[in-house]
């Protein structure tokens, strides 16, 4: 699994990407909380014991699509009753949605274990042939490999997110910024290169 750091980075650039209208100050870093705790709550299933594998046949429920996408649907549903429609509405929905599909999407690239997308339809598991993220490590403080996985990892999202955002910003940007995407596209590489390199 990827760590709290990548899922709360993708959280926080799907936010950037398309920052929703604030009738308040504290509506927007309200929103983007929001969309933290939507990117992290998958991995809540390590500390609730009734979501724990363990009860479900070895089965991460909160990570298939039902399981990710559970908080940003019910989100979708009270900003409906409270009466958001139109394009606010479709850029919540959105980002939402998005939020809780980017957790699965960092995992998979991981590429340690798999993960049962379709439960409860299907049972079938899920797992790519390559991985380029480092698995988060165990939480301890203690932990040398916790810190170097967050390092690397750090090295691969933080480009990448950049570059996704600089993307949506409009093709003058791309071309008034080129050399800094060209040297953060290079150190994104060799931090993917090096993620890729360890044992699996």
């Amino acid at each position: 699994m990827s760590s709290f750091f990548g899922h709360s980075l993708a959280a926080f650039t799907i936010y950037s990407l398309k920052k929703p209208a604030a009738t308040t100050s504290w509506h927007r870093p309200l929103w983007l909380s929001w969309l933290v705790m939507i990117a992290l709550a998958p991995d809540l299933d390590h500390f609730i014991p009734f979501l724990h594998q363990s009860r479900h046949q070895e089965i991460r429920i909160t990570h298939s699509l039902i399981g990710v996408l559970f908080l940003p649907l019910i989100t979708i549903i009270i900003l409906l009753i409270c009466g958001h429609r139109g394009r606010n509405l479709k850029n919540r929905s959105l980002q939402l949605i998005c939020t809780g599909l980017s957790h699965i999407i960092l995992d998979l690239l991981v590429g340690v274990v798999g993960l049962h997308l379709l439960w409860p339809f299907n049972w079938k598991l899920f797992k790519l042939p390559f991985g380029i993220f480092p698995s988060a490590g165990k939480l301890s403080l203690t932990n040398y490999y916790l810190y170097e996985n967050l390092f690397i990892e750090a090295g691969i999202v933080l480009p990448l997110f950049y570059l996704i955002y600089l993307a949506f910003q409009g093709k003058s940007t791309l071309i008034n910024k080129k050399w800094s995407i060209i040297c953060i596209a290079i150190i994104g590489s060799i931090f993917m290169m090096w993620g890729a390199s360890l044992s699996r």
